[in-house]
């Protein structure tokens, strides 16, 4: 684990207080642009996976967000007061022998704010040294035909080590975890052009 320690932190800057290692989680993504099903409006899809290399030390309910800046132009879909289009997954490999078996499929983002971004929810199963442990998070999103730029996607997974679940925050990035001493954190980055 490598830890940082900002010595000197201005308003609204985001400081890390510990990350996860690559070696210990692996983390994957991508956004594209897909046939849009509304006039005068392109529709992309962004999708993150992560999964652990080691056997996570705690085993509570872990975080995954994608976060957008809200001056993007992007929004969730939403229908009868939630947001749709939306899915994550945790899936667990109990002996270690590539038999995955999955526990959690939801259809409803566990936080969302307005054209900023979603997150998911997976709580991570007890599990043995020989366990692996797996998940994603994918999220349709539309923007005006007539709105172009270029923009970077966040995602970013976050690993309680103490009783809990983290939190999420909408920063100037879009929502993004809520950095915190008991909270390991690990992000990856995607850049969008419309």
């Amino acid at each position: 684990m490598v830890i940082f320690d900002s010595e000197v932190t201005k308003p609204g800057q985001i400081s890390t207080f510990a990350s996860i290692a690559a070696t210990t989680l692996k983390m994957g993504g991508t956004v594209y642009k897909v046939k849009s099903d509304r006039s005068k409006e392109d529709k992309f899809y962004i999708y993150g996976n992560f999964q652990w290399l080691k056997t996570p030390s705690f085993t509570l309910v872990d975080k995954m967000t994608i976060g957008f800046p809200s001056g993007s132009g992007l929004y969730l879909p939403t229908s009868g007061g939630k947001v749709k289009q939306h899915q994550h997954r945790y899936s667990q490999d109990q002996q270690g022998n590539g038999r995955w078996i999955d526990y959690a499929i939801k259809y409803s983002p566990s936080n969302w704010e307005p054209s900023a971004g979603v997150a998911g929810s997976y709580d991570i199963r007890a599990s043995t040294s020989k366990t692996k442990h797996k998940g994603y998070i994918g999220q349709y999103v539309y923007v005006p035909t007539s709105k172009n730029g270029k923009i970077n996607i966040k995602i970013t997974y976050g690993h309680r080590r103490i009783a809990g679940t983290p939190s999420v925050s909408v920063y100037p990035a879009g929502l993004s975890i809520t950095p915190t001493t008991a909270t390991d954190t690990r992000s990856y980055a995607l850049t969008l052009t419309y």
